[in-house]
């Protein structure tokens, strides 16, 4: 089931987020392992039309979490959101992840986004991969722009047109979760 993040799942977000961290997981930029009360914080500051979402287990045991967020320091971004999704390190590779995505798209077409952006490392394979498969195209790759670790990593940044007619396997995966909410 997914539903809408709440401050009870604080927890289990940052367990997730930091096991993102781990080295040789290029995951995230941060390094440093946040806590429940950051994550608590980080979801009293996202205000529609942005938010979280946790996908859970039958018995209720998050299994993964996305977000839409800010995306930009310029004001006139107001239709584009950033997003965000993490899944549990030991349920990897399974179908969360497009689902994850797939509820991203749904709630950023309901909530009025014209466009999603990705920023992921170039070496986070897994995940620019499942983006490409959800509709994203790759827009630009930044070389050695980010500071991490011992070295500098390459950025990629890619892009999804909501107007855009979705692939079929996310497109599928849509309707599912539509027909479930």
């Amino acid at each position: 089931m997914i539903r809408p993040a709440t401050e009870d799942d604080a927890g289990a977000l940052a367990r997730i987020y930091n096991q993102a961290m781990k080295p040789g997981i290029y995951a995230t930029a941060l390094v440093k392992p946040v806590t429940a009360e950051n994550r608590v914080q980080w979801l009293r500051e996202l205000r529609e039309p942005l938010g979280a979402w946790v996908l859970t287990s039958n018995s209720g045991e998050v299994l993964g979490w996305c977000s839409l967020n800010p995306f930009g320091p310029r004001p006139s971004y107001t239709r584009v959101a950033e997003v965000s999704a993490y899944v549990e390190e030991s349920r990897r590779g399974a179908i969360i992840g497009g689902k994850l995505l797939a509820c991203l798209i749904i709630e950023a077409r309901r909530r009025g986004f014209k466009s999603l952006v990705s920023i992921a490392f170039e070496k986070n394979v897994i995940s620019l991969s499942g983006c490409l498969e959800a509709g994203f195209l790759p827009m630009a790759t930044l070389y050695d722009i980010a500071d991490f670790r011992d070295g500098y990593e390459n950025v990629t940044w890619i892009q999804k047109d909501l107007s855009a007619p979705d692939p079929p396997l996310i497109g599928r995966m849509i309707e599912s979760l539509s027909m479930e909410g």
